[in-house]
């Protein structure tokens, strides 16, 4: 067996669109290109790892992946490679594969550059293209010339320049992004509307490019693509025209903007926002009803004409659809759901009765970071948001230099204290006391059991020996969840988004205790995790596990952050009815209450 660090979702997924580019350069069947190409784009945006879900035989969950398909990554998870897929890429010269991943040159522009220059390096294929253009030979290939010279020169230095970094944001940044841009084009008069497209429309995990629409009334562009080029952080244009143009901001992030007509806005806004997988699956059940889609509308193929929508729910609607939530636009089974008008309330930010795991700066001689803010800065903030009611789940205190005695006391001390100041206090809020406990590598809680006494309830998280293997990880939080007063699993698979993987867990022995036990899985919702990731929270919600959606703010203004925890919630379908905390007070405490 291969081992499993081989095996990221981007090099799966670089592995995927090299097949289709190899199928498209032999003008192989055109299903097969798109099919790879979907799924590609599926495992690209998973929020687990491809080889877990193998190993967990639920490949078959994920878009785009068919059972041909299945076989051959099988044999390549196996085995760390597929006959397959090397005889259909074995036929490209290698160096065509790393060049086509330079924004704008396609896997055509590629192969033509190859051929044509005749380069046989792939480790070197970026330094001689750009001496090949120093001399001016790629202007002589034909179809070329020297502006599409200094284009691929100008696309190949950003791609380098960028190539070390991350090439992904995770969603919260991208979407305080795209918030000052849309902030910015605000400004203008004309200006109606304004949307996030794309995977930031639909809160995917991590972000590539940002992709924004703007509406205007009876074609009324007027100087908002001048506007958007003049943006004052941008570092270049990428190109501009009279409706549409790109800027690229630090360090290398692309923006484009789309301008529409009202009357039209909202055929644009389906369009660009459902993935390859969600559109290709909505525009088969048109063409079954005669009709062809596009930005510009439905078209009618008898008739050539072109019905517009200023709504994506009427664009829905009409095709005999209920409206799909952008969260949802994946292309599992949302559109045969919608057409039985099955698809449920999702929950949303306001449905949101208090926030359970926050962060103070109490000093109980924490295991981890302090928070920035004093109890009664939280509890002033969690007023300003209409809370109900507040968790502290300060870090626990360190063991490591600390008697068991002393941590009582502590703990002791920190329960008067907030008790004290509460029955002084005039706030609405009403308090629960809390403590994010960590998991030991044994499974037992950084905590003396006798300190137990002076919570609510506990918040159990991993935060340590991160490597374990799957059943012993496993093992390890089932025993922390058996601990008197653990209510919540924070962060479940410890992800950081970017720098770090989860650990694996069997998670259906999660769900099962944890369902049975009354416990709660948290979707945190702290910019670099977004854990629980949205995939385990739909598989764990159809079994009947409760969730909370927290901010694990370690400052007042990380509660704002609440709003990206609920997107995860709603890619993974949750309701209302499937987060605690959005119950009322009596009732989240009678919750709280259950089994302990």
């Amino acid at each position: 067996m291969v081992k499993k660090s081989q095996f990221t979702n981007q090099e799966i997924s670089d592995l995927l669109r090299s097949v289709a580019a190899a199928y498209t350069l032999q003008n192989g069947n055109r299903f097969k290109i798109i099919a790879y190409e979907k799924a590609a784009d599926s495992v690209e945006h998973l929020s687990r790892e491809l080889y877990d879900l193998w190993q967990e035989r639920k490949m078959n969950l994920i878009p785009g992946i068919g059972s041909s398909l299945q076989s051959s990554l099988d044999e390549y998870f196996q085995k760390g490679r597929s006959e397959h897929f090397e005889k259909v890429i074995g036929v490209i010269p290698a160096p065509v594969f790393p060049l086509m991943k330079v924004p704008s040159i396609g896997p055509k522009t590629a192969f033509k550059l190859v051929k044509a220059l005749n380069l046989e390096k792939t480790n070197s294929i970026f330094e001689e293209i750009e001496k090949a253009a120093e001399k001016g030979l790629i202007a002589k290939i034909p179809t070329f010339g020297a502006k599409s010279q200094q284009e691929i020169l100008d696309a190949i230095k950003r791609y380098k320049t960028s190539k070390n970094q991350e090439t992904r944001m995770p969603l919260p940044y991208a979407h305080r992004m795209a918030l000052e841009i849309i902030s910015y084009l605000e400004q203008l008069p004309n200006v109606l509307q304004i949307d996030a497209l794309g995977s930031l429309r639909r809160m995917s995990a991590t972000i590539g490019d940002i992709d924004i629409a703007v509406a205007v009334k009876d074609g009324d562009i007027g100087d908002i693509v001048k506007h958007f080029l003049e943006y004052p952080k941008k570092i270049t244009i990428d190109n501009a025209g009279e409706e549409k143009a790109s800027i690229i901001l630090p360090p290398n992030i692309r923006v484009d903007l789309r301008v529409q007509d009202i009357s039209n806005y909202g055929s644009m806004l389906q369009y660009f926002t459902g993935n390859k997988a969600h559109n290709i699956k909505l525009r088969e059940y048109a063409i079954k009803k005669g009709y062809s889609l596009s930005e510009h509308g439905i078209k009618d193929m008898k008739t050539e004409k072109t019905k517009k929508y200023k709504d994506e729910e009427s664009f829905y609607n009409f095709l005999g659809f209920q409206y799909v939530p952008p969260e949802l636009r994946d292309g599992s089974d949302e559109l045969e759901i919608a057409a039985r008008h099955k698809i449920p309330q999702l929950v949303e930010l306001q449905d949101i009765k208090g926030d359970m795991h926050t962060h103070s700066s109490y000093d109980l001689k924490p295991s981890h970071d302090f928070g920035a803010n004093t109890y009664e800065q939280m509890v002033n903030q969690a007023e300003k948001l209409e809370y109900e009611y507040i968790g502290f789940a300060d870090h626990n205190p360190k063991m490591s230099v600390l008697t068991k005695e002393e941590i009582i006391t502590i703990m002791k001390k920190r329960k008067e204290y907030i008790e004290s100041f509460f029955k002084n206090s005039t706030s609405k809020v009403r308090p629960f006391i809390s403590l994010e406990t960590d998991i030991t590598p044994s499974g037992e809680l950084a905590l003396p059991e006798e300190a137990i006494e002076f919570v609510d309830y506990l918040v159990v998280s991993v935060h340590s020996s991160f490597q374990m293997n799957r059943e012993d990880m496993t093992k390890r939080v089932l025993k922390a969840l058996s601990y008197p007063k653990v209510k919540l699993l924070g962060h479940p698979t410890g992800r950081l988004l970017g720098k770090r993987n989860g650990y694996e867990l069997y998670w259906d022995k999660i769900f099962q205790y944890a369902s049975s036990k009354s416990i709660a899985l948290e979707i945190n919702s702290w910019p670099d995790r977004l854990d629980l990731p949205d995939i385990l929270v739909k598989e764990a919600r159809a079994i009947g596990v409760k969730f909370m959606i927290n901010s694990d703010a370690h400052a007042v203004t990380d509660m704002l952050n609440l709003r990206y925890g609920i997107s995860v919630a709603r890619r993974g379908w949750a309701t209302k009815n499937d987060i605690i905390n959005t119950m009322p007070y009596n009732e989240f405490n009678e919750w709280l209450l259950l089994l302990i």
